[in-house]
């Protein structure tokens, strides 16, 4: 209680001296920030709703993820382990049902009759055939699917835009005129006169929410920015009822968006992975890493994410699910573009000189693999390979090139880019892709693109989207990733220590989302090294794997998946890796970049090629 007590006094103080001296922060520090070359790249990037009340916001989400990893998820854990999930499905339609009197006034007061008389046909359904509303026949049986409005929605529909951001205690994300609509939410809902059961109605609906929270909170460097994001975003497309652009195009960044549908085909299987963490040679901090173990001896898979991705991320795990069908241990460790390695790596690291990169991610597999021999015993591990994607699949072949032939059973690169140069010039181009001065055309693609995303989320990938992305939608989207992947790494490896847990950011915010990767490349990147008699020219040369071609040939465990349309590689690019590994990649014609690892044909040829043969297996139990 005393330690709970000190945080919290901890956290006012930090408010008060936020309060103070956040402006001063600001100014002073983003001076060791580069002059951008295209400063207009910051109107690009998505507007939240204004925050000028970002430190106490700041304190009231940093209490409140303090009481959910605490309290909460711990509760919610053992709920669903007690209450089966039919059981959960069932409230949460009775609480659905219940939102009736809402939905319906809130219809009526932005004059849609049309939607009114549909939430009736819904109300009725649902409390005679769905008994009492603990099914939801209306959606599944007649299609009459809910509205979803609320009175934050009609003051919206009125002409109110939100004007300033609140995160309220237990509500979450906000605003001014949000909060005003949640009173008349309350007036409205009929679970307001049992405050208890409205309590335990709402604990329910987290049972299946918690989940996204705990990877949000625990994959983003600043989830407090991320949840704004995604708060502004959400409310803008049900405010203005959004619609998306009916035009779609079949490219290779529209083919990539369907990379979203890869994930483990094992929901759960990201929760059994063991948490631990070790601190190589060099490092400042204690850096941490999943491990999937096999019951017995087994090889060990690494897994190496692609640029800026968490070792949590949906990929990180649905690669790393595939290994472990396959009898490996399996280790997860984040990309060295995100922030999680860069927090812990040695002192004023920044990524982008592949080898300083290469190296730590070599040091950190050491440090691993004698931490797992260590506790587990050396006849646990039976050799180790590597699977790697996207960029991390470009550091797969740089470590079995460097390494002596045999270190590695599998080198695994999936869509590795060629030159790391060109790549990132290439998703300054993807984020430029609304181009032009005009604002209204930039708004419009966003809120298509965001629309769509929504909208696709139940989706099934094997009928293909229900709203296809056009090629500007696609480009940006991804560009927008890659960029806060950016803003996040800078943030990291120049500000980390510096910021405190509440201080206000947005200044700083806005002056690093100008800054592109062709900026952090030739302006943070090069001068660092030239200091160090590094230059220009080698950090070209090493940037491109062509360089390893002598060492690549010899790397008998390298096998390469290609796709005809990665945006990342150039015609040339993609004839070279043809050429130079003919019997050892697999190609496809379309795909984009990642945008077919969900299909069980790609990964069915994944697993075949780290397939372990039956003598290893036999002489993997023979050796126990």
């Amino acid at each position: 209680m005393r330690t709970d007590v000190r945080v919290l006094l901890s956290l006012i103080l930090s408010l008060m001296l936020a309060l103070n001296f956040s402006g001063c922060f600001a100014s002073s520090y983003t001076r060791v920030l580069p002059q951008p070359s295209r400063p207009e790249d910051g109107r690009l990037m998505v507007r939240p709703v204004a925050d000028p009340l970002e430190p106490l916001n700041r304190l009231t989400f940093t209490v409140n993820e303090l009481a959910f990893h605490t309290a909460l998820n711990p509760a919610v854990k053992g709920y669903n382990a007690f209450v089966p999930e039919p059981a959960r499905k069932g409230v949460r339609n009775f609480r659905n049902n219940l939102f009736f009197p809402l939905r319906f006034v809130s219809s009526l007061l932005q004059g849609k009759p049309g939607e009114a008389g549909m939430e009736t046909q819904r109300f009725l359904i649902n409390s005679t055939l769905g008994i009492g509303g603990l099914g939801d026949p209306a959606a599944k049986k007649f299609d009459l699917h809910s509205s979803n409005e609320d009175m934050g929605q009609t003051l919206g529909a009125w002409g109110w835009d939100s004007q300033m951001y609140l995160f309220l205690p237990l509500i979450g994300p906000s605003s001014e005129r949000d909060a005003l609509g949640e009173v008349g939410d309350a007036l409205l809902d009929p679970a307001s006169l049992f405050p208890p059961g409205k309590t335990g109605m709402a604990f329910n609906r987290l049972s299946f929410d918690a989940k996204g929270l705990e990877q949000l909170l625990a994959t983003y460097y600043d989830p407090y920015e991320i949840t704004r994001l995604l708060y502004t975003i959400n409310r803008e497309i049900a405010v203005r009822d959004a619609e998306p652009d009916e035009a779609s195009e079949d490219t290779g960044q529209t083919q990539t968006m369907m990379a979203v549908f890869a994930r483990p085909q094992n929901a759960h299987f990201g929760g059994k992975a063991r948490e631990r963490s070790v601190r190589p040679t060099g490092f400042i901090g204690s850096l941490p890493y999943s491990i999937w173990l096999q019951k017995g001896p087994a090889p060990l898979m690494f897994v190496l994410p692609g640029l800026g991705a968490h070792r949590k991320g949906a990929r990180s795990l649905t690669v790393a699910e595939l290994a472990h069908k396959e009898g490996y241990h399996v280790v997860g460790l984040s990309n060295n573009f995100n922030w999680e390695f860069i927090r812990h790596a040695p002192a004023g690291y920044l990524p982008g000189y592949t080898p300083r990169d290469v190296d730590l991610i070599q040091r950190a597999h050491q440090a691993i693999q004698q931490d797992l021999k260590a506790r587990y015993g050396m006849e646990r591990i039976q050799g180790k390979s590597l699977i790697g994607f996207s960029m991390g699949a470009w550091y797969a072949l740089n470590l079995a090139a460097q390494n002596p032939p045999g270190t590695y059973q599998h080198s695994l690169a999936i869509n590795p880019p060629l030159d790391l140069v060109h790549g990132l010039k290439v998703l300054d181009g993807l984020y430029r892709a609304p181009q032009g001065d005009d604002l209204a055309r930039l708004k419009a693609i966003q809120q298509s693109a965001f629309t769509k995303v929504l909208l696709n989320q139940k989706s099934d990938p094997r009928k293909g989207l229900k709203s296809p992305f056009t090629d500007a939608e696609a480009s940006h989207l991804i560009g927008l990733s890659y960029r806060i992947t950016l803003r996040e790494a800078i943030l990291t490896g120049k500000f980390d220590k510096l910021l405190a847990p509440i201080m206000s950011r947005q200044r700083l915010y806005n002056r690093i989302n100008s800054i592109s990767y062709e900026d952090y490349y030739e302006k943070m990147i090069k001068p660092d090294l030239e200091a160090r008699n590094i230059s220009a020219t080698k950090l070209n040369v090493v940037s491109d794997i062509r360089h390893r071609r002598a060492e690549l040939a010899r790397a008998d465990s390298v096998h390469l998946f290609l796709t005809g349309n990665d945006f990342l590689l150039t015609s040339e690019h993609l004839a070279w890796y043809r050429k130079n590994f003919p019997r050892r990649h697999t190609y496809n014609e379309t795909g984009g970049h990642m945008g077919n690892l969900w299909e069980s044909r790609v990964q069915d040829a994944l697993r075949k090629v780290i397939r372990r043969e039956q003598s290893q297996v036999k002489s993997v139990k023979i050796s126990r």
